[in-house]
Order: structure tokens, then sequence, then C-alpha cells
């Protein structure tokens, strides 16, 4: 059973942004095959944190650590771009009061599952984006 998992784990690694890639088309020209999804969202957003985590070991986290002024540097910038920008589109769209109130607090929240799997996919840092969401949702 062991073995099955360190496989799928590696092969999940591997070709995770083909799989996604996939499931996007998928979703998109056949969007009733994946209606199943919508209430198992927890289900599914754990799956993919737990094929990233699989990806990662001890050794990245100790770099973080470290490294502490980048971690500081990401959630300053995460605390005050990501408003600013949300703030900007408010101008540039002209969106009413009650869109602009959501918009600007949904640039002010941490920053989840979607951004360490952007990393992820991205070939980014994810060490250091899973510790930003780590303190940003801390704080």
């Amino acid at each position: 059973m062991m073995n099955f998992v360190t496989k799928l784990s590696g092969f999940v690694g591997k070709n995770l942004t083909w799989l996604v890639l996939l499931t996007i088309v998928g979703g998109y020209f056949v969007p009733s095959g994946f209606t199943w999804a919508v209430s198992n969202t927890v289900w599914l957003l754990g799956v993919v944190m737990f094929g990233m985590g699989m990806t990662l070991h001890a050794s990245d986290f100790r770099l973080v650590l470290q490294r502490p002024r980048e971690v500081l540097a990401g959630t300053v910038c995460h605390y005050t771009i990501m408003p600013l920008v949300a703030y900007a589109l408010v101008m540039v769209f002209g969106l009413s009061p009650e869109l602009a109130v959501g918009m600007v607090l949904l640039g002010s929240c941490p920053s989840g599952t979607a951004s360490n799997v952007m990393s992820f996919l991205a070939k980014g840092d994810v060490p250091l984006a899973v510790s930003i969401t780590t303190v940003s949702t801390l704080l």
C-alpha cells in the first residue's frame, strides 16, 4: 500500500500542472460532469493541499526560518498591495458601495489554498508561500 501511495504522489507531483489544466478544460466543456465537486469542495481542497504537502520537506521550512525578512516582506506586501489593488479595481470599474466594500475586504483577506497552488504550479517558492499564508492567517 505504501508503495502505491509513493508512486501516486510522485505521479501527481510531476504532473499536477497538466492534471489541473485537464480538469479546467473538462469543466469548461462538460460542466455537468463536475457538479459533484461542489458538495465535496472541502475534501478536494484537502486532497490538493495534501498533494502539495507531499512535495515539501522539513528542510524547505528550515530555509524559510533562515530568511524571516522574506516572510515579513511578503506579509507586509500582502496587507498593503492587495487592498490597494482591490481599491484601484473599485475605482477603475466604478463599483457600487456594497461591491466596493466586498472587494476591499476580499483584498484584505489572508491568502489560502489557491495562492499556494499557483506558487506550486508556477514552480515558485512553495515553502515561502505557505509560510506567508500561515503568518497572514495568524495575524
